[in-house]
């Protein structure tokens, strides 16, 4: 039985600036690429004719493909905190990345941790998803991994203009981790950019979703630390019987939440994408205040919805009743007017 209401919503990363122009932070340039991911994503949903995708694999669907190649367009495009070209830097000044998918068809799911120097660990995440008996790699498990697979490893020092950006705000930074002390650096109030991460959900014709995230994680954190990108459960949430989400903003409040299956569980009780996303933010910001996130959300409807509790977070939706493009939206007040 096919369905007429299906499509992707992506988001690139949930960030507490204030909206000054339509030029900030990138905005045309994101506004770009977000809608071309979206584009390219909604392209493989509508491929419904075909009756095999591109693995051949029975538990493969549509929706998985859409959001795996969505989210590496944004990987690819250095705008993002995402994939070599745009991730932050770690306070040694070094890239370390995190990725997850997973299918609501079978509830497969696959997550890698301190990725480097591999171009697109969404990839990555979902060989382990479909070629190991695990959930989760992490650091030289991942390496190990992208050799079996003949996947190019090749060392990528981080661009000139990130090294800048470590190097100046390193100079500025006053407050220190109370745990960490020294260890690690803060950005005071999380003030400079959008959080990048980036995510997208889908829901084919057959009613199948999934969901896919991708990071380079929160500037200066340490070596080692991983966020909630990798965590099923908090990052991202797939399941056919209730839907899809993925977050951004705050990893180490997401976690404590597991924020993206507290949205899937409302929809999961009957609640529409919208109701679910904005209850998911409404318990953030009662957990840890605002300018702590963001989170997209699609049902077993197909129903789209996107909350946040910053001041912007970049989306685009496409959608069989969209049109014949990617509407985005870059504010709260904006994407609410997609869901109508």
């Amino acid at each position: 039985m096919t369905r007429t209401n299906f499509g992707i919503l992506v988001h690139g990363g949930a960030g507490s600036n204030k909206r000054k122009t339509k030029q900030s932070f990138n905005e045309t340039e994101i506004g770009k690429k977000i809608g071309q991911a979206a584009c390219i994503g909604f392209d493989i949903l509508k491929c419904y004719t075909v009756h095999t995708n591109s693995n051949n694999n029975k538990a493969n669907t549509f929706a998985l493909d859409a959001v795996e190649r969505a989210v590496a367009v944004m990987e690819d495009s250095g705008l993002f905190d995402a994939g070599i070209g745009g991730s932050y830097l770690t306070a040694d000044a070094e890239i370390e990345m995190d990725a997850s998918i997973m299918n609501g068809k079978d509830l497969s799911a696959g997550s890698v941790g301190m990725v480097q120097n591999i171009q697109n660990p969404i990839k990555l995440a979902r060989l382990v998803m479909e070629h190991t008996d695990h959930v989760m790699l992490v650091s030289d498990g991942v390496t190990q991994l992208a050799k079996l697979f003949n996947i190019e490893i090749k060392y990528r020092k981080p661009t000139e203009q990130s090294l800048k950006k470590h190097v100046k705000r390193k100079r500025i930074l006053k407050k220190e981790w109370p745990k960490n002390h020294k260890l690690l650096f803060s950005l005071p109030k999380f003030t400079y950019d959008h959080y990048g991460t980036v995510g997208a959900i889908a829901i084919d014709q057959e009613a199948n979703v999934a969901s896919a995230v991708s990071t380079g994680g929160r500037w200066f954190k340490m070596h080692g630390r991983i966020g909630d990108s990798a965590i099923i459960g908090s990052g991202l949430y797939a399941d056919n019987e209730s839907g899809a989400a993925c977050t951004t903003g705050v990893g180490e409040l997401i976690m404590r939440l597991c924020l993206a299956k507290v949205a899937c569980d409302h929809m999961r009780k009957g609640q529409n994408a919208l109701t679910s996303t904005k209850k998911a933010i409404e318990l953030l910001s009662s957990k840890f205040g605002k300018n702590t996130g963001g989170i997209i959300a699609v049902d077993k409807f197909g129903q789209f919805g996107a909350e946040m509790n910053t001041q912007s977070m970049p989306i685009a939706l496409f959608t069989s009743q969209t049109g014949n493009k990617a509407k985005v939206a870059f504010t709260r007040e904006e994407s609410n007017i997609l869901f109508i």
